[in-house]
């Protein structure tokens, strides 16, 4: 039974069908320890700062190596009602407030709607070029950039992994 004017606790907000959640072929660990990613702004729970701070960093480390992490954080970024609390990709909810202002000053106001489109552009791209052979031109291209680049880069290793991680940590610490 629903009374006009009251909220209906029951239905909640319906994230954006065209950002999936990302999985993982394996268990990611905020799924094995999910208390390591529970944070809500302004959550001591009872703790010291220092503590926070520590179950803080336990928690980024966690998903400084998680193979869904760029996924995980425009998920995070996109469903914002979804995600006004827990740690997602390292990033608290402030955080991502922090971003979600810098995709709008990027990408103007609708930046959700450019995202989705620069996606589904690429994904058409990607269906067209395994129907589609390279031209020779095409092909030689290839051919000369694997000859002065060389192969494709490898998988970040974990040291390359804290690296980012600190620069990623670095530059929201200056937004």
């Amino acid at each position: 039974m629903s009374r006009t004017g009251v909220a209906n606790p029951s239905h909640f907000a319906d994230p954006d069908p065209r950002f999936p959640f990302p999985h993982s072929p394996v268990p990611t660990r905020c799924q094995t320890e999910p208390a390591t990613f529970d944070f809500a702004n302004g959550d001591r729970s009872g703790e010291s700062r220092a503590a926070t701070e520590r179950r803080l960093a336990r928690a980024r480390r966690a998903c400084s190596g998680c193979p869904i992490v760029k996924d995980c954080l425009l998920w995070a970024l996109v469903n914002k009602d979804l995600t006004k609390v827990g740690i997602f990709a390292s990033t608290t909810p402030s955080q991502r407030t922090a971003l979600r202002k810098r995709m709008v000053d990027r990408l103007g106001p609708d930046w959700i709607d450019v995202l989705a489109d620069q996606d589904q552009a690429r994904r058409e791209r990607a269906a067209a070029a395994r129907h589609t052979p390279l031209t020779i031109s095409q092909a030689r291209i290839v051919r000369l950039d694997r000859e002065v680049n060389g192969p494709m880069p490898k998988p970040l290793t974990p040291a390359q992994q804290q690296r980012n991680m600190a620069r990623l940590m670095a530059g929201l610490k200056a937004a």
